[in-house]
């Protein structure tokens, strides 16, 4: 059977194509999606995105979900005890390595590494050093659909906010955009595509400000 993996999920279309990467393996599983959300607004972070709905995201998926409900505005150390306790749970059952997300992001990657070898666990990276053009090219051209729930509006304009992810918007973006929101430009919630047994029904409730200065996103509901 090969590695057991556990994926970290937002939502979003990063880690949506690196299930794809994975799935299309021979030698690796996919055992559980992880999702930390807050306990208060019951929203995955910078997202906006209702747990519900990343519920419903892993049900259409048919891959079981682990939710990890997180303080208002944890500190590092609350997150990483929180945390360590889950993976080491995976650990217990035989799941050896943490599957995540991020293309190109030294830093990152190197926090990421760091954070789960307290729990002798492997980190991988389906996506790094892949072209970020050639991804959102891949996840348009597939046929997945998402839209924008998050932007810095430094970098995008809050008219994306609630729009596709696709070819218009990619062509919206100015050259200093990642094509794939690497840097934090942007974040989507996806609904559809190969991989979904059904498409995710949503509802953008309200634009609301973040926390965050200068960042902003809409919140994002099951129609139920």
């Amino acid at each position: 059977m090969g590695r057991r993996h556990v994926l970290f999920w937002s939502g979003g279309k990063d880690c949506l194509l690196a299930l794809e990467q994975v799935l299309e393996s021979e030698t690796s599983s996919v055992a559980y999606l992880l999702t930390t959300f807050d306990e208060m607004t019951n929203r995955v972070p910078f997202h906006g995105i209702h747990i519900d709905l990343i519920k419903a995201q892993a049900y259409s998926l048919r891959i079981p979900l682990v939710t990890v409900p997180l303080p208002h505005k944890p500190s590092n150390i609350e997150y990483q005890n929180i945390l360590h306790r889950h993976l080491d749970s995976f650990k217990r059952e035989g799941v050896d390595s943490v599957i995540f997300g991020d293309i190109f992001l030294d830093d990152i990657r190197t926090y990421r590494e760091t954070l789960i070898q307290k729990n002798q666990m492997k980190a991988v990276f389906p996506l790094w050093g892949k072209s970020t053009n050639n991804l959102s090219s891949h996840f348009v051209s597939k046929g997945y659909k998402g839209v924008i729930c998050g932007i810095d509006t430094e970098s995008v304009s809050e008219k994306s906010l609630g729009q596709n992810f696709d070819e218009d918007f990619l062509n919206q973006l100015s050259n200093h955009v990642d094509p794939c929101g690497e840097n934090g430009e942007f974040h989507t919630f996806i609904h559809e595509g190969p991989l979904f047994e059904k498409k995710i029904d949503y509802i953008a409730r309200t634009r609301t400000n973040s926390l965050y200065r200068k960042y902003k996103s809409i919140e994002l509901d099951t129609t139920i």
